[in-house]
């Protein structure tokens, strides 16, 4: 009895394109906008990037593809040219970084 439920969606997911369709329509439907960042939390980015030590991992808040993510790393290097933040894995433009989550930094202001 307990199988029922699995049974019941079964026929839902019979094909392999079908599951990879549906998973990508959900993954669009709760895409978000870009939020705004306000003045004072921008400056309070530009400092902290400018006041970085390359040493200590960052708490971040960025968006992405229309999802906000919350990431712990470092950043390796800063690239004031391109606008281009570089962490160890990945690297994001500085307009995705919507707020910096350190308590250094956020008693700034």
């Amino acid at each position: 009895m307990a199988d029922r439920g699995m049974k019941k969606w079964l026929p839902f997911a019979s094909l392999v394109e079908q599951g990879e369709y549906l998973s990508k329509m959900m993954y669009e439907k709760y895409k978000i906008e870009k939020p705004i960042v306000l003045d004072d939390t921008s400056e309070i980015i530009n400092k902290a990037l400018n006041e970085y030590d390359f040493i200590n991992p960052l708490s971040l808040k960025i968006y992405f593809d229309g999802y906000i993510y919350k990431i712990v790393d470092k950043i390796t290097f800063i690239d004031k040219n391109k606008k281009l933040v570089y962490f160890t894995n990945f690297y994001i433009p500085i307009s995705n970084i919507l707020s910096i989550d350190d308590d250094i930094f956020t008693s700034l202001n």
